[in-house]
């Protein structure tokens, strides 16, 4: 029976792909806030929509952003796709915080769950293209 290799429980992640993924994200999550802005002040959705136009911001930017840090690392995708969804969702939190003081806490385990898993999926089909 072989010995555990303590090397091989530390993952070798590669920061620049996950800062880069973060930015990616903190863009496209901006960008897709003002259009779902735009979409619900044009139209006739309802107040109720609004947060499952969030919930899709969320998931969509950390999705994306993680699918180009997986890409740009090329390898343990889930890693660097879960480290951009929990980057952003830190990000998201604490710019948050200082800005909607009374409402940072609302929701906060359940969007740390959604940017979580779909930075993890974005990372793995990131390094599925690379």
């Amino acid at each position: 029976m072989s010995l555990a290799n303590k090397d091989n429980f530390i993952p070798n992640i590669k920061l620049n792909a996950v800062i880069q993924g973060t930015v990616m994200t903190l863009a496209l999550s901006l960008i897709f806030s003002v259009a779902a802005g735009l979409i619900y002040h044009f139209s006739s959705i309802t107040d109720p929509a609004i947060p499952w136009f969030a919930v899709g911001v969320l998931a969509v930017s950390a999705f994306l952003g993680s699918v180009s840090a997986g890409k740009n690392a090329g390898s343990m995708g889930i890693y660097h796709g879960t480290a951009v969804g929990i980057a952003f969702f830190f990000i998201i939190w604490l710019v948050g915080g200082l800005f909607l003081v009374g409402s940072a806490a609302v929701g906060v385990v359940y969007k740390l769950i959604i940017t979580t898993i779909a930075g993890a999926l974005g990372g793995m089909v990131g390094v599925g293209m690379s």
